[in-house]
């Protein structure tokens, strides 16, 4: 290519994915790895910036702007630390912009992978001035962004929006996090895995909804799903929810049954009887589409 490019990468619980997004914002050299390829790494921040490099060795022309990268954590404030990871623990507590920018002498953003994700949706739908967003995707483990008066909520750490690590009374299971009773424990994509091993054995994961959503089991862990977005609705009174992630897309979905619970847990009559729910988009390049979205803007010097 001989364009101007940032180099997006959105790294998962499960894949790592990677693209070259040009000013258009047309993608080029899409690539999809697992994620453990970094995980089981000694020096995870080494094995990404060779892979980087490797990946670039392979491309002709053009000229880098900067590297943006989703991280399924916690991200210090400044956006330069990765606090904590359950799903890849191998960047815990590790400064990943620092020894990128000296290996590829351009900016290096990075940020949760969920707050790309509901970046790439905002741009998508062309939404301008759109009050509260809340969006939340259910993969692995339980995603959440907030996107308000044109900012993604950081909070004072930077570490705000994660609805998956909630407590919740009575269950002891041990989180990724490293806490006890966390909603994500009962309400996530390991968590269904864990269902399918227990009480569907024979089924395919993929199939879990096809053949058993009137299952009562699967129908409350439906239900669980919808527990942390009803409370964050109730916080929050939103614009706008976007539902997306892995779960929900898997075919069978009960989406019917998913808002109606959304719907009895939150309270009435409002935000309740005034929701507007709305999906994001089947697209498992959105990660590095919205990470090289975000890069953009911050080379043109917008705070987002």
């Amino acid at each position: 290519m001989d364009k101007n490019y940032v180099i997006g990468i959105d790294i998962g619980g499960t894949h790592f994915r990677l693209g070259m997004v040009d000013e258009d914002g047309d993608l080029y050299n899409f690539v999809v790895e697992s994620s453990s390829i970094l995980d089981t790494s000694d020096d995870p921040v080494k094995k990404l910036i060779d892979y980087i490099k490797i990946y670039m060795k392979n491309v002709a022309g053009g000229r880098l702007l900067a590297i943006s990268i989703g991280f399924p954590s916690t991200v210090s404030k400044d956006r330069r630390v990765v606090y904590s990871t359950p799903n890849l623990k191998a960047f815990n507590n590790t400064d990943v912009v620092t020894p990128l920018e000296k290996n590829f002498n351009v900016p290096v953003f990075i940020n949760k992978d969920v707050n790309y994700l509901l970046q790439y949706e905002i741009v998508r739908r062309n939404l301008v001035n759109p009050g509260i967003v809340i969006g939340v995707f259910i993969g692995t483990g339980y995603g959440n962004s907030i996107y308000i008066n044109d900012h993604f909520l950081i909070g004072k750490n930077g570490v705000a929006t994660e609805l998956g690590h909630i407590p919740v009374a009575h269950v002891s299971d041990i989180c990724g996090c490293g806490n006890v009773g966390c909603i994500e424990t009962i309400a996530s994509g390991k968590r269904l895995m864990e269902i399918r091993d227990l009480y569907f054995p024979q089924t395919d994961i993929s199939k879990i909804f096809i053949l058993h959503k009137n299952d009562p089991v699967i129908l409350d862990f439906v239900d669980m799903l919808t527990i942390p977005v009803a409370t964050e609705i109730n916080i929050f009174d939103p614009d706008l929810v976007i539902i997306g992630g892995g779960v929900i897309q898997m075919e069978g979905f009960p989406r019917e049954y998913f808002e109606a619970c959304i719907y009895e847990h939150t309270r009435k009559p409002y935000p309740a009887q005034n929701l507007n729910i709305s999906y994001s988009l089947e697209d498992n390049r959105a990660g590095v589409f919205g990470s090289a979205y975000y890069a953009f803007n911050k080379l043109k010097g917008c705070e987002i």
